[in-house]
């Protein structure tokens, strides 16, 4: 068998080793052969990971191995971790640290160093020309940021538990936001209760994804800020919200929006709530999910101040369901989407005491219009009150296709569910019955 010498790797394989190296071993490296000087110059990655109990030197010395490499090595991607540390002892080498690498063109920056509200990030971060993904985070406060601030590679924009505290002379967050001129997907995590001191709104020309999730936890519904937000996203073609149910939406810009999820809660009364702008603002939507029964009432008529809009582009819908809530909110959406296909529930089907069939289905006659083709159920048990509203669905569905049922019941019921229903009349010649146990 010919050996191959490492000299003769491909330039890839050979960068891709060079990424594990210490910057003495990559200087040795380049000395040792001529053809790995420019390939090293390029480092993919350096990760900076250490326990809190050995934070103080291991964090120095990984800092000077940084600085010690050469002025023409790039770098590609850069995290840094530290933990919660209470004396903060290691702000100044962080950052000696970070503008060192912002030189460097690094394109993908990870920054979790469990700050306090007194750690000040170099303006630097926000004047880098290369970096392409910037991910912040966790802890620290943002009160200003440099009047030149320009991030002109910026596509991902990461804030993970951070806070933006200012509005003289303007919203830093907003500020932040403009300066990424080609921003892509923005994605903001914290907690419910985390105040930001900002405009409350969201606006980009450029952005397509974006992620808000604001963590509710046991015990911050006396905290909860649900003052109005808005979004100027007319390129937004993804959302996922993640938060309380607003007291209102101003300014709602989903022009180009395809895709949304929304988990949204209420704390306070339907009639609370103005959410107009948002409901016409999703008239778009090809793809809309509801996480939870919650979200639901966002479509009740006692929430909106006007009808539903028209969903002319709504092709698949999924929504939370459970036993005791009627299902008005869903039928004011399903009358108003002609060209729907699939209908998902999460959840089971709805029911009310002593009543097989509770008076907001009207029998299920809402159906009778709808284009569905897919149906499913992820709750389905299988017994004589569950038969009755699935022989309903499919007398009034006409161009079913298919329905899914995913049962829960006992082993030796299954034959007995496939069984009934394989007997049930259905409007459509076409529909397929598919259980899964």
């Amino acid at each position: 068998m010919k050996k191959t010498r490492i000299i003769d790797l491909p330039d890839d394989v050979i960068r891709h080793i060079s990424s594990f190296l210490t910057a003495k071993q990559a200087a040795h490296a380049q000395i040792a052969a001529k053809k790995w000087r420019n390939l090293i110059s390029i480092i993919p990655n350096r990760e900076f990971f250490v326990l809190k109990s050995k934070i103080s030197g291991s964090l120095n010395d990984f800092v000077k191995e940084l600085l010690s490499l050469h002025a023409n090595h790039r770098l590609r991607r850069f995290s840094l971790k530290l933990p919660d540390e209470g004396n903060r002892p290691y702000y100044n080498p962080v950052n000696d640290c970070l503008r060192n690498v912002l030189k460097r063109g690094v394109l993908d920056l990870e920054l979790d160093i469990n700050a306090k509200e007194d750690y000040p990030l170099p303006f630097e971060v926000f004047t880098c020309k290369s970096v392409v993904t910037l991910e912040l985070g966790s802890g620290f406060v943002i009160d200003t940021i440099p009047l030149n601030a320009s991030l002109p590679a910026l596509k991902t924009l990461i804030l993970d538990s951070v806070r933006f505290d200012s509005l003289d002379g303007g919203c830093v967050f907003q500020r932040l936001l403009s300066a990424c001129s080609v921003l892509e997907e923005l994605v903001i995590n914290g907690r419910v209760s985390d105040h930001w001191n900002w405009s409350r709104t969201v606006s980009s020309q450029t952005l397509k994804r974006l992620t808000i999730s604001r963590e509710v936890l046991a015990g911050d519904h006396n905290e909860v800020n649900s003052e109005a937000i808005s979004f100027d996203t007319p390129s937004l073609e993804y959302l996922e919200n993640y938060d309380v149910l607003r007291d209102g939406y101003p300014v709602v810009n989903f022009n180009s929006l395809v895709e949304a999820t929304f988990d949204v809660f209420l704390f306070f009364d339907g009639g609370g709530y103005d959410l107009k702008n948002l409901i016409q603002g999703l008239q778009n939507v090809q793809i809309l999910r509801c996480v939870n029964v919650d979200t639901m009432l966002m479509f009740d008529s006692s929430c909106s101040s006007e009808a539903i809009p028209l969903f002319e582009n709504l092709l698949h819908f999924e929504v939370s369901t459970e036993p005791d809530y009627c299902w008005f909110p869903l039928t004011n959406v399903l009358e108003k989407s002609p060209n729907l296909k699939t209908l998902t529930i999460e959840g089971c089907l709805h029911f009310v005491p002593q009543e097989p069939v509770c008076d907001c289905l009207s029998g299920y006659s809402f159906l009778k219009l709808c284009p569905i083709e897919t149906l499913k159920i992820t709750e389905f048990e299988g017994d004589t009150d569950c038969m009755l509203h699935i022989k309903l669905i499919l007398e009034n569905l006409p161009y079913l296709e298919l329905l899914e049922l995913h049962v829960q019941a006992r082993t030796d019921r299954k034959l007995q569910i496939m069984s009934d229903l394989l007997m049930l009349p259905r409007a459509s010649s076409k529909c397929k019955v598919q259980v899964k146990f």
